[in-house]
């Protein structure tokens, strides 16, 4: 008769070949869940075009950063960006031409982002916004003026005859001031810096020293 001991070991041993097997293919299920969900949360959280956080999360971040603001009484400032002219972009070389602008436009920009502080989004259309956190209305100002200077400089595909350039406004955002607030803020800054001739900086509250360029 068999030996009862190898009978067991030997039941033990196939037991041990179908888990391990049944094991590992559970592990990859639950890691190729994993990376459909990240990718699902990833494609609802940005912008399809240009890969940068869309407008309803750009929103969200804020709202978590203004809580974190208020627990630490730290000062932050946005910037608001709209690319000049963007409507004869699309009508004179079509809109492919346009969406490849807004790529590489938003490429531009966040190569400037201070590492992983800075959150820059698509606020809507041609027009994008930057959070920086800690920073004040002058790092705004240097920060918008870099990339000011970077658009202008830029050369896009299919794209001869026209440099493509962007109007910037910038408002401080101190913790007791909702996002919504100071985004309005850089908006009326945004403006007066298309009213003063476009491809310049305007501060929200200094009105007399306008980082403007001929």
């Amino acid at each position: 008769p068999s030996d009862p001991h190898n009978f067991i070991v030997a039941n033990l041993f196939i037991a041990a070949c179908v888990a391990v097997p049944t094991a590992a293919i559970a592990a990859q299920h639950e890691y190729k869940m994993r990376i459909y969900q990240r990718t699902l949360e990833d494609m609802a959280s940005t912008d399809a075009l240009t890969g940068l956080l869309n407008r309803k999360f750009f929103k969200q971040f804020a709202c978590e950063e203004l809580a974190r603001m208020s627990r630490t009484e730290m000062t932050s400032a946005v910037a608001l960006f709209d690319i000049d002219y963007f409507k004869m972009v699309n009508d004179e070389h079509g809109h492919a031409a346009g969406d490849r602008v807004l790529r590489e436009i938003a490429a531009v920009a966040y190569s400037e982002l201070r590492g992983p502080f800075d959150r820059l989004g698509r606020w809507g259309g041609e027009e994008f916004m930057v959070v920086m956190p800690g920073a004040d209305a002058a790092m705004a100002r240097l920060f918008a003026e870099t990339v000011r200077a970077g658009f202008e400089a830029q050369r896009h595909d299919g794209i001869t005859d026209v440099t493509v350039t962007a109007s910037f406004g910038v408002a401080a955002w101190p913790a007791s001031r909702p996002i919504a607030d100071s985004a309005h803020l850089a908006d009326r800054a945004l403006y007066r810096a298309k009213r003063g001739g476009r491809n310049r900086v305007c501060v929200h509250g200094d009105a007399d020293r306008q980082a403007a360029v001929a």
